[in-house]
């Protein structure tokens, strides 16, 4: 079927509200959960494409999934990693040789999103809040799911070609998961921006990663947002959309001396965790905005993980808008873009 723009906006629409709570982050003005989540996507498509000015490539991040720990002595954390992606599955190789080192990763897979070969299906919504469910369709992205093999360094294809084999690793449903109402419709229109294959791209994964997962299991995901590579160096990128912490003094918020940027302190213990699994550094990329309500590009800052922990203030802490503490770092320890890959590779 010929699909277009406007479909797989609808379809993200019904899936990303149904699977997204809404709730009010009072530490954060003028924000949700909901709408970060929604408007989180953009600062990743504007880098990679800010990326193709470079002699850097990009590659989308992967996702692992753990079960629930149960509380028992003897259940500790384990892992399930898989990316999701239309690129030939080999172009991955070497992002799978450094992850495939992180030993509680049980099992890692690619999936192959066809980019034709589409289909449609019923998903249940709710209109409006405290409305009835009621069916609508949405899109069934094509897929060829393959299987990373530590032996031999390949990937072998799966026969069986079903993503149920990933979603093993957590813990079975006993009960439906909760769905929430269609709302905010207009939190989607910057998508109309981006071309045919990156809405693809990013459909499908929430596809198998929000419907999919939400269906079968409760299992805990945590991403890696990309790896920007030049020859033989690779790594990992944190991006984020943000304005600089400024001081509420008018004659000092002008003067970046005084400027930070925060960091979740959750991000940074599994980033640090990450790198020294993985062997991967670890960049943190920020889309600068001068404020959260019109979001107008200012430009593009950068730091890599290991100077982030030299310039953080270890004895404060702020609240962050996910729910949890942030680190901060003063905004002069940041470079630009361009300035942090050239100083990458000098070193």
């Amino acid at each position: 079927m010929n699909i277009t723009r406007d479909q797989i906006i609808d379809s993200l629409y019904k899936i990303m509200c149904t699977s997204t709570t809404t709730a009010i982050d009072n530490k954060v003005s003028n924000n949700d959960y909901f709408k970060r989540r929604v408007l989180g996507f953009k600062a990743e498509i504007e880098f990679e494409e800010e990326l193709k000015k470079s002699d850097f490539s990009f590659l989308k991040g992967g996702i692992l999934l753990s079960p629930r720990l149960d509380g028992s002595k003897d259940m500790k954390n384990k892992f399930a990693y898989i990316t999701i992606d239309s690129l030939h599955q080999n172009q991955y190789l070497g992002i799978y040789s450094g992850i495939s080192k992180w030993d509680e990763i049980e099992i890692l897979y690619y999936a192959k999103i066809n980019l034709e070969d589409w289909r449609e299906e019923n998903y249940e919504v709710k209109e409006n809040k405290g409305a009835k469910l009621v069916n609508k369709k949405i899109l069934v992205p094509s897929f060829k799911l393959f299987k990373f093999d530590r032996n031999s360094n390949s990937f072998k294809e799966s026969f069986e070609n079903n993503f149920s084999d990933i979603l093993k690793i957590g813990n079975k449903r006993t009960k439906k998961s909760s769905k929430f109402h269609l709302r905010k419709r207009e939190h989607f229109d910057y998508f109309k921006n981006y071309d045919l294959e990156t809405l693809k791209k990013i459909y499908a994964e929430r596809y198998f990663l929000d419907k999919k997962k939400n269906e079968d299991v409760i299992v805990n995901t945590i991403d890696l947002d990309g790896f920007i590579i030049k020859k033989e160096k690779t790594f990992i990128v944190e991006i984020k959309e943000k304005t600089p912490i400024k001081p509420e003094n008018i004659k000092s918020m002008s003067n970046k001396h005084f400027w930070s940027y925060g960091w979740d302190t959750r991000r940074i213990l599994w980033y640090s965790e990450v790198q020294k699994k993985t062997g991967f550094e670890i960049f943190y990329i920020v889309r600068q905005i001068e404020n959260r309500k019109d979001r107008k590009f200012v430009q593009w800052d950068g730091i890599s993980l290991n100077d982030y922990l030299k310039g953080i203030s270890w004895s404060n802490s702020t609240g962050g808008g996910g729910g949890g503490d942030t680190l901060t770092v003063p905004y002069n320890h940041f470079l630009s873009l361009q300035k942090l890959l050239d100083k990458t590779y000098l070193f």
